[in-house]
């Protein structure tokens, strides 16, 4: 029975880190740029927006050990026990870098190490541990039901629009600076 928990926890992991992956993957930039269409500007950079999945949300979805797609406190509190349990001992940063590699899915996800070691001595203790997920757990949680839907766990960001300059010529942007020079 353990072993097909784990196996399907493991399962379940896999596809939740390839859906981020493949939404980060669309979000980015891409690789080459489209060369400017007649009259576009080319001193403006594009603006991304889309919804994205917080590497510490795909953790909190793991921990839906009852598989219906909302994670409760308690479900975290295993969750996060059995992270903990992963380690040897009190992490220093080399471990923590190897599990966020593993669970977060990239060394520099956050949460950080610096964001689970408070008081700065290089370790990351249990209760540490478990506070920077309780915090986190309570920031997702939206409602404040005590429950992780899976729309609390998504980000929608849209990209800030410009504001318009004053001055320079009628219907153009311009003002002081930055501008193309005249021709």
């Amino acid at each position: 029975m353990t072993s097909i928990s784990s196996r399907s926890l493991r399962v379940s992991s896999l596809i939740l880190t390839i859906s981020a992956l493949t939404l980060s993957a669309c979000a980015t930039k891409p690789d080459r740029e489209r060369p400017p269409r007649d009259g576009e500007r080319q001193d403006r950079p594009a603006r991304n927006s889309g919804t994205f999945v917080q590497p510490a949300a795909l953790l909190f979805a793991d921990m839906d050990s009852n598989q219906d797609k909302v994670t409760s406190q308690a479900e975290m509190l295993t969750g996060v026990q059995n992270e903990w349990e992963s380690f040897d001992r009190n992490p220093s940063a080399t471990a923590f870098s190897n599990w966020s590699l593993k669970a977060l899915g990239s060394t520099d996800a956050n949460p950080t190490f610096m964001s689970f070691d408070r008081d700065f001595n290089g370790v990351i203790t249990k209760s540490e541990f478990t506070a920077q997920f309780d915090r986190l757990f309570k920031i997702f949680d939206k409602n404040a039901d005590g429950l992780l839907d899976r729309a609390e766990m998504i980000v929608a960001y849209q990209a800030p629009m410009g504001r318009a300059q004053r001055g320079g010529e009628s219907g153009q942007r311009g003002g002081r600076g930055g501008g193309r020079p005249p021709r």
